[in-house]
C-alpha cells in the first residue's frame, strides 16, 4: 500500500510524512485519503519521489522498474542506508575508489 511505504521511506529517511507534507508544500490532510488507499495525483507523485530520493514506480508498487543487477541494487540499498548528511561523503569517497580501481588496471 502507498501509504506504508511512504512511511516506510520517511522513517528510512529520518523523517515523518508529515514534515514531508509540509516541506514540499502539501496539506498533510491528505495522509487520510492515502490511508484509505487512494493515491496522490502526478504531480504530488514528483514532489515526493524528488524530496525522497526514490523511484515513483517504487512508491507505488514497492518495485524498482530497472536492469541493474543484484549487486548495483545492493549498492543503492547500503547508499540510502547513510544518513542523508553523510551521503555526498559517501558518494565522493566511492567515486575515488572507482577512479583508483581503474588507474590500477591502466
Amino acid at each position: 500500500m502507498f501509504y506504508e511505504r511512504l512511511r516506510q521511506i520517511c522513517a528510512q529517511k529520518n523523517t515523518t510524512v508529515t514534515k514531508m507534507l509540509h516541506d514540499i508544500g502539501l496539506s498533510s490532510a491528505n495522509t487520510g485519503y492515502w490511508k484509505k488507499g487512494q493515491l496522490p495525483k502526478g504531480d504530488a507523485l514528483i514532489k515526493i519521489s524528488n524530496y525522497l530520493n526514490v523511484s515513483i514506480d517504487w512508491l507505488l508498487t514497492g518495485n524498482y522498474v530497472t536492469d541493474l543487477d543484484a549487486d548495483e541494487k545492493n549498492l543503492i540499498v547500503l547508499y540510502r542506508s547513510v544518513p542523508s548528511k553523510a551521503q555526498y561523503k559517501v558518494l565522493c569517497d566511492f567515486e575515488n575508489i572507482c577512479k583508483n580501481e581503474i588507474e590500477k588496471l591502466k
